[in-house]
This record gives structure tokens, sequence and C-alpha cells, in this order.
């Protein structure tokens, strides 16, 4: 998760704005203009496979640049479908192991460990079942498995990125895992998860690529599917409190966007249980905005 830029005006512009460096632009504006978007998702592929070519992120996002702009929910899901940006740095060495678990997260664990002792559940023995939206390559589950959640059994995640699915589910079962991950979209959880309930759900880092209603109905849909605890991490507003957003807006850089969280619980009929927002601070390049929630009663 990438912090939310302290520029005072990317709390006021109301319409997205991705910002990529300066230089002549012409050709790439032409191609904008001329190219049809559906040719330029394939050239963007293309370039982003392309491992020896510098800056390769960059050009492929220049392809796509009034893509951002016009329909930035969709153009994030093309990212990460196609493992493609900010994805790329989603792979097996670089995010399985102790030593690689970001800081931040290391943080929400011991928020969530603590609150759950508080309402009475030992998290090492009670907890049987954890669902991950957004799991990636699942090493968060995997760090959850070894870790705090020992005596959990059933442990499953959801993605859209099939490469880091296949990739993620081919190096968890050399490990000997329990963990699960299923390939799909988070638009998709009532279809995939039906009835099932998991005692918590866990979704850090996600709800940012995503505009605030439809962030919101995930939301919903998350904690319908609580038993416990649900556990949200997002981009924290550098100046204010983020319960203070009366909308959710976007961060100038790149068109993600800062939630208030606490208020989607609200309306989702859940409740607050521990909340933690530390502003404008910055921990290996993360912002901290947490929100642990219980299920509608």
């Amino acid at each position: 998760m990438i912090p939310f830029t302290n520029h005072p005006e990317s709390l006021r512009k109301p319409h997205l704005h991705v910002e990529f460096p300066v230089t002549t632009g012409i050709a790439r504006h032409w191609i904008r203009s001329a190219v049809p978007l559906s040719i330029r998702q394939g050239l963007a592929i293309l370039v982003g496979r392309q491992h020896w070519l510098k800056r390769r992120y960059w050009w492929a996002m220049e392809l796509l640049r009034d893509y951002a702009e016009r329909d930035p929910n969709e153009f994030h899901r093309f990212l990460w479908t196609h493992h493609l940006g900010y994805a790329e740095t989603y792979e097996i060495e670089r995010r399985f192991g102790e030593d690689r678990i970001h800081p931040t997260r290391r943080m929400l664990f011991d928020d969530l460990a603590r609150v759950l002792r508080e309402r009475g559940v030992d998290p090492e023995r009670e907890i049987g079942s954890v669902f991950e939206v957004g799991c990636s390559l699942g090493y968060l589950l995997h760090h959850l498995e070894t870790g705090l959640f020992r005596s959990a059994d059933v442990l499953e995640g959801i993605d859209i990125d099939r490469y880091a699915i296949e990739s993620g589910s081919a190096h968890l079962a050399t490990l000997r895992s329990r963990v699960r991950l299923h390939q799909g979209d988070m638009g998709e959880l009532e279809e995939k998860l039906r009835e099932r309930r998991f005692d918590v759900v866990l979704c850090a880092g996600v709800l940012m690529y995503l505009q605030e209603g439809q962030a919101g109905a995930v939301v919903t849909s998350i904690l319908r599917h609580t038993g416990k605890v649900a556990v949200f991490a997002g981009l924290a507003a550098p100046e204010r409190d983020n319960r203070e957003l009366a909308a959710s807006v976007p961060r100038v850089r790149d068109g993600t966007f800062v939630h208030n969280i606490d208020r989607m619980v609200e309306r989702a009929g859940g409740q607050v249980v521990f909340r933690r927002w530390e502003g404008a601070r910055e921990v290996d390049g993360n912002t901290i905005y947490f929100v642990l929630a219980a299920p509608p009663s």
C-alpha cells in the first residue's frame, strides 16, 4: 500500500488526476487518441512482460493514462488482473518469509490479537477459519497460519490476479500449508462465499483501488461473511482523521482512494471495535489507518 500524499490539494480535488513524469508527450498523446483502448491494453500487457525493458511500468501506464482518469475502478482491476504495475512486486521471493512481512501488517495483527483477547477470544486456540480479500500470493495467510492462528484449519483467500494465485498456491503446496487460494474479483464475494462465514475476514490495502460506492459494497459483503472480527487497513488521510471525511477522495499520485471505512462499517450495520489512525506518519512507505469491526448482531 502506497502512502497518501501530504499535498493539501489532494483532499480538495473534485476529479481524478494521475501524475506521470513530464516529457515531450506528443507521440503518447497521439497514440492514446488514435489507437483503440483494447489494442493499447494488449500493448500494455506486452510491455509489462518485457523484464529487460527499463521503466516498463511507466511505459505501460502512459499507454493507459486516459483510462486511469476515466474509469479508475476498471483501470486498477486491469492492472491487477494482468499482474502489471504495482502488482509486479508481488513475487514469492519478495513476499514470503517472516522478515518480509511489512511492519504495518505486524502492527495490524498485534492490534487484532489484542482486540480478540479483550473480547474473550484466544486467537491461538479459538480461531478456526480465516478469509482474506485481496490475498495475492497468500503470504499473509501463511504468516497467520504459522503464527497468530495456529489452530485454524480453514485459511482461504481470493484475488483477481491469476498469476499471483497460481504461483502462490504452488509455493504454499511445497510448504504443506493449509492455505487455499481462489481466483476471483472481490465484487463477487456473495457469489463465491454464498452462506459461508469465517471467524476473521481480512481486507488490507485493497479498498483503496475502488471508488466509494464499490468499496462500501465490499465492506457490507465482508461483514455479512464475518463471524467474529473483520479487519480493514486503508490509506490514511494526512491532515484529519479518516472518520471525519464526508466523502472518499482520490490520491493525486495514482488515483487510488482514501476512504472513511468507519462510516462504511456503520452503514453496513457493523460495529467498530477498534481503530488506529496516525495521519501523515509513514512506516516503510505505508500510512496507518486500521478499522476492526464486529458484524451486525
